[in-house]
């Protein structure tokens, strides 16, 4: 998945039902963002090693790998890599505060490790601290100005923070690097919800889309911008779809049952996502 402007509750309450998932909780489709590496250096082996702790994250056992990382840095305590990864492993147990304390052991080691600045900043947002994450963000584009994820995060940041145009922005820029940036375009979509700007959304979302179909958010944000359209038959395929991707996702469960009742119109035209998805591509080059 904040603003400072004021709204009157039914709309926030309803655009909180498409927005809500810009600040994934761990576990969130959203975690996708997360940067994994392995060093490229090899590590000397010790009472555990790095590999044995590394395998434990990677086949999803992450308290054992918390168990094993902590062991492991306890030994080799100036391994930068082993310090990111106790704070992947925490922050994937949902110790939140046991991965920033990692990250920030592996920053003190290099201060130029990006993967550390950029989850660090991603965990600090989850704690509602995106003033304390902004710096994380800016040094990582200062090192790597190239960086899709680093405007994607910078994005997700000043958002937080109220700045919507510089969220926009990042969005943009974030996009710009990378075409297939799916959730910058689901964060882009979701800014112009916020703003009432519902058929600023299509596009992005329609894109988005084309490109994955598999993450309900998308879909559910794009029933979300549909419905305020006016389009509420295919609203409903979309809060449909985003259900049959995830079963127990609450939002685009009560959208459903928000517009199931609603008279459908059968007189209207529907969206033209594909033709809304071009568009949206013809855009994207306009802001190289």
């Amino acid at each position: 998945m904040r603003k400072a402007t004021l709204i009157p509750c039914l709309i926030a309450a309803l655009v909180a039902s498409a927005c809500g998932d810009k600040r994934p909780k761990t576990g969130d489709a959203n975690a996708a963002e997360v940067t994994t590496s392995t060093p490229t250096s090899p590590v000397n082996p010790g009472p555990v090693s790095f590999e044995s702790a590394n395998t434990a994250f990677t086949e999803k056992r992450y308290a054992e790998a918390v168990r094993l990382f902590t062991t492991y840095t306890t030994d080799k305590p100036g391994d930068v890599w082993g310090q990111y990864m106790l704070g992947l492993s925490a922050w994937r147990t949902g110790d939140r505060d046991g991965a920033v304390d990692a990250f920030k052991r592996a920053l003190a080691i290099d201060s130029n490790h990006v993967k550390s600045h950029l989850n660090l900043s991603r965990v600090l947002v989850e704690q509602g601290k995106a003033q304390e994450a902004l710096p994380h963000v800016e040094a990582t584009l200062a090192i790597d100005s190239t960086s899709g994820e680093g405007y994607r995060i910078l994005g997700r940041v000043k958002d937080e923070l109220g700045d919507t145009t510089g969220a926009v922005d990042a969005f943009k820029r974030a996009i710009v690097l990378d075409e297939r940036d799916v959730w910058s375009m689901n964060n882009l979509a979701s800014a112009s919800i916020t703003q009432h700007k519902y058929a600023d959304a299509l596009g992005p979302l329609a894109r988005a889309i084309e490109i994955d179909s598999t993450v309900a958010t998308f879909h559910n944000n794009l029933g979300f911008a549909l419905e305020k359209g006016g389009y509420i038959t295919q609203a409903v395929d979309e809060y449909r779809a985003a259900l049959a991707i995830d079963p127990t996702y609450q939002k685009a469960s009560r959208n459903l049952a928000r517009v199931e009742g609603v008279p459908k119109d059968s007189t209207a035209a529907p969206a033209e996502l594909g033709k809304l998805s071009r568009s949206f591509l013809e855009q994207v080059q306009s802001w190289h």
